[in-house]
């Protein structure tokens, strides 16, 4: 009898792991869950959240655009415009600091101009925000992780979309001045921010309008930067980092990569900036601060 039961109960086990293992057969891999990190991060009005990858920086056109290096950037928002006559009027009124005088032509809804890189950094501290890294606004130049060369290539469904730059209206104001030929956007000096199409990112005036600002200091050797995770430049200089292209501008300074730079207390009715902010989650029970 107890044979019996025996041989019964190794039958009934047998029996139970082919079911177990045949069921275990069918079971489909569980697939990861796709998490949206724009999702995790608080909007933030007039600002886009820029999801950081690695990306390749510099170029072969220019020496200073080299060596070509890899960067590896946190998530970070940027300012969709540049900012503007308004905003910084309001500043200065409310930190009593000087207005710097602006060129006649340029009016409240139009990029600041005049103001050194000191007055773009005191504003951007008063905004709790920052001036970008030039790897940051190099990046978003590029349209992120699609690696533009050129900051208008993501508008080609617009045609020839140079935004604000020297032109045959600048021609027309100033003849023999070297402009692109046959584009002519409608200004000869500065446009109203953000009127022409953004980039893939949603960022405006990249490629155009003015010169900006950007926090690193100035070296014509990429590889004296000691980092490629989050770099901000060199650790002193005499110059600042300028990037992009502007009203009386054309050619090279519409490349991605393009960089020139100026004394951090010059002032240029060409030179403005925007600014960028940290992006870090609001702080819960199960989260203490910035995605890793």
């Amino acid at each position: 009898m107890k044979k019996l039961l025996l041989i019964l109960v190794l039958i009934l086990s047998s029996c139970s792991l082919g079911t177990f293992y045949k069921n275990d057969k069918k079971d489909k891999p569980v697939k990861p869950i796709a998490i949206d990190r724009a999702s995790l991060y608080p909007e933030i009005p007039g600002m886009k959240l820029i999801e950081g990858a690695s990306f390749i920086m510099g170029s072969r056109y220019k020496k200073d655009e080299l060596p070509l290096h890899k960067v590896f950037l946190s998530d970070y928002y940027l300012d969709e415009n540049e900012v503007t006559v308004r905003e910084f009027r309001a500043f200065t009124r409310a930190t009593k600091r000087k207005f710097p005088k602006q060129p006649s032509w340029n009016r409240d809804d139009h990029p600041v101009v005049n103001v050194t890189w000191e007055d773009a950094m005191a504003y951007a501290r008063w905004q709790g925000k920052r001036l970008p890294s030039e790897a940051e606004w190099e990046y978003a130049a590029r349209g992120g992780k699609r690696h533009y060369t050129f900051t208008y290539q993501s508008e080609q469904r617009y045609g020839k979309n140079y935004e604000n730059i020297a032109d045959e209206s600048m021609r027309r104001e100033k003849p023999g001045f070297p402009v692109v030929d046959g584009y002519d956007d409608g200004y000869v000096y500065t446009s109203p921010v953000g009127i022409f199409p953004p980039n893939s990112l949603g960022i405006h005036d990249l490629n155009g309008n003015v010169l900006e600002w950007c926090s690193d200091w100035y070296d014509a050797d990429y590889s004296k930067i000691k980092t490629t995770k989050d770099p901000v430049g060199v650790e002193k200089g005499f110059y600042k980092v300028i990037r992009g292209a502007s009203w009386n501008r054309r050619g090279n300074y519409m490349r991605a990569a393009y960089r020139t730079f100026y004394n951090p207390k010059v002032r240029f009715k060409f030179l403005g900036f925007r600014c960028a902010k940290d992006a870090r989650l609001p702080i819960t029970q199960n989260n203490t601060g910035p995605v890793k």
